[in-house]
């Protein structure tokens, strides 16, 4: 990345990032029935709201592509699908653990869980037809699933008010939420949201080099020369125990889990521009255009 504006947005996004976290961990107020294991709270939103972002730029994509077919258009939806999961695979993570402090179990079977579990799935299975070709019907194929899994994110949206489900209602901009826990939770979802553009920003970038790759490559097989491509995966932790120190701990453990989420996915966006700067060379790019 050499623009200017991607490292001005990076210094941004890790100072909000740690102004974030700071007024989760110290300024917001200890609610008074969960203790500290509610600051789960703190980035569970923030990290849902950016894959419902994510997910909708993967629709308009998709859409744009059924349409005109576009490289640019194939890009974008590709990188909203991949790292939306990404985020709302944190949502999936950290869920079940403040759920286990709060309900007393990881995971029940309401319409909120249920119905993000399905549009977790219908993303990742488009991630997975993405990856099983690179014929151009596959990605038509896929822009069509994309389609079809957006019609789930209003139900996912809507589920906790038209269903009873163990979910809490909507608390977001309600006098249900203490204004200074509404404050925090504003500041971490600005700050979530930059992170998504930011990882999204570079994403795509490798994207749109690896499909000039893949080009090159394609012209130089008519010639007598073959091409392969890599594909990514992800990683997560979870643990349990008792009171004050129980909800610390519960805490803690999303911290670490949503963090590793996310650490995982940014190293192997790092390993795959090494592939491709290698890959780059290989055909006689210039390799650190990305």
């Amino acid at each position: 990345m050499k623009s200017p504006v991607f490292y001005l947005v990076l210094i941004i996004t890790v100072g909000l990032l740690a102004w974030g976290t700071y007024q989760a961990l110290v300024v917001a107020p200890l609610e008074a029935s969960m203790g500290d294991a509610q600051r789960i709270f703190y980035y569970h939103v923030p990290a849902a709201t950016a894959a419902s972002i994510l997910f909708w730029v993967n629709f308009v994509a998709s859409l744009w592509f059924l349409w005109k077919r576009s490289p640019v258009a194939d890009a974008v939806a590709v990188t909203g699908a991949e790292v939306g999961v990404v985020f709302f695979g944190v949502v999936l993570i950290s869920g079940p653990i403040w759920a286990r402090y709060a309900w007393g179990r990881f995971w029940v079977w309401d319409a909120r869980l249920t119905t993000s579990l399905i549009l977790w799935l219908l993303y990742v299975s488009y991630l997975v037809l993405r990856r099983s070709s690179q014929a151009g019907s596959t990605q038509v194929l896929a822009a069509a699933l994309a389609v079809f899994a957006a019609l789930d994110m209003p139900i996912v949206y809507m589920s906790n008010r038209w269903f009873r489900t163990n979910h809490p209602q909507p608390m977001v901009g309600t006098d249900r939420i203490d204004p200074a826990m509404n404050r925090v939770l504003l500041w971490n979802m600005l700050a979530f949201c930059m992170f998504a553009l930011l990882i999204a920003w570079f994403r795509y970038e490798l994207e749109r080099k690896d499909q000039e790759i893949n080009l090159l490559q394609v012209q130089r097989m008519t010639k007598g020369v073959g091409a392969m491509v890599v594909s990514v995966v992800v990683n997560l932790l979870i643990d349990e125990q008792h009171e004050k120190i129980v909800q610390h701990r519960y805490m803690v453990m999303g911290y670490v889990a949503v963090w590793a989420v996310y650490a995982g996915y940014l190293s192997s966006l790092f390993a795959k521009l090494q592939r491709l700067r290698r890959e780059a060379a290989a055909c006689g790019l210039e390799a650190n255009r990305v």
